[in-house]
């Protein structure tokens, strides 16, 4: 996705910088679905000593910026890394490295899919990763004129919307149903927060699916 927002935060800082249902239908692997059966319900118990993290894109390093100690807070005071125009290839590595030096992460927070179609076979390889993990949250994405610049992100918000039914561990963090309640000074580009308000109120919305049973 074009880096249209750039030059909105370059006041804030320089440099900042559906699966449907069913395995057949979406072609999902059979190791992706034997994965998606070790996988528990559990709530995320966060703490300093046993932290999660937060991998995601342009929307997440936006609210990294405008609210660092209550995104990270939630996860127990674990790492946030969200970047510009990152695409889900590149956050499903990022995860694989941070869960390899912290295999027991207490919770995983992914807010990716804003700037790239994802294939249901990425969905089901990430889940994989992530299947000892107590409490995985995504984020579902949102762009005010997505259908025109993004006309993927209806099948992505569907495949994630999906996820909770396959995978025990999953919870989905409505950001979509959220965002458009922000004003035009909360979301000026139609895409990230850019107010402590807005910042907030994506917090809360995944702090509500982190502790959600």
């Amino acid at each position: 996705m074009t880096n249209f927002f750039a030059p909105h935060m370059a006041a804030h800082r320089v440099g900042l910088s559906i699966l449907a249902v069913g395995i057949a239908a979406m072609g999902i692997s059979a190791s992706g679905a034997a994965a998606a059966g070790t996988q528990q319900a559990t709530q995320a118990k966060c703490s300093r000593a046993n932290p999660g993290f937060v991998v995601g894109d342009s929307v997440v390093d936006a609210i990294n910026y405008l609210r660092p100690k209550p995104i990270s807070a939630i996860v127990g005071g674990g790492k946030v890394d969200g970047d510009v125009n990152r695409r889900f290839d590149q956050g499903a590595a990022l995860i694989k490295t941070y869960l390899a030096a912290s295999p027991k992460a207490c919770a995983v927070v992914v807010a990716l899919g804003t700037n790239d179609q994802v294939s249901p076979g990425q969905w089901a390889s990430l889940m994989s990763t992530l299947k000892s993990v107590p409490r995985v949250v995504v984020i579902n994405t949102y762009t005010k004129d997505f259908r025109r610049g993004q006309p993927w992100m209806n099948q992505v918000n569907a495949q994630i919307a999906a996820l909770p039914a396959k995978y025990r561990n999953v919870r989905v963090a409505d950001w979509a149903a959220m965002a458009p309640s922000l004003s035009s000074t909360e979301l000026p580009d139609g895409v990230h927060p850019d107010t402590p308000r807005a910042a907030d109120k994506f917090t809360s919305t995944v702090t509500a699916a982190l502790r959600a049973r």
